[in-house]
């Protein structure tokens, strides 16, 4: 009798630590960067803090940088930051994809969409 318990133990011991290795928690991807003129845009969508996406603007020493970014349902939106600033947004769906803008002195420019 006493073997058969410990056999059951066995048994209960491995589902448990089998379903524990299947519940583990995936890893947080990397996030995805542009570097345009100086200027450096990031998004990420798992960014580990209960968003379903972040984004994140550097504009360096352009006058001011824009990260601009699409969602997979096609609408838009964009964080903007001036000189040697920085701003960032936690966002409520997936994103599809970036570019960075940069405003140097009157003329602007952005990257491809990444």
């Amino acid at each position: 009798m006493g073997l058969r318990n410990v056999a059951k133990a066995a048994v209960v011991a491995t589902a448990v630590a089998a379903a524990g290795v299947s519940l583990t928690a995936q890893p947080a991807s990397a996030a995805t960067t542009v570097d345009w003129y100086s200027a450096q845009g990031q998004f990420d969508n798992n960014p580990g803090n209960g968003a379903a996406s972040w984004v994140w603007v550097y504009a360096g020493p352009n006058t001011s940088a824009a990260v601009e970014y699409q969602y997979y349902n096609g609408a838009t939106g964009r964080v903007t930051a001036n000189t040697w600033g920085a701003a960032s947004a936690n966002l409520g769906q997936d994103i599809w994809r970036i570019r960075v803008c940069v405003l140097r002195l009157v003329a602007t420019s952005c990257s491809n969409w990444t």
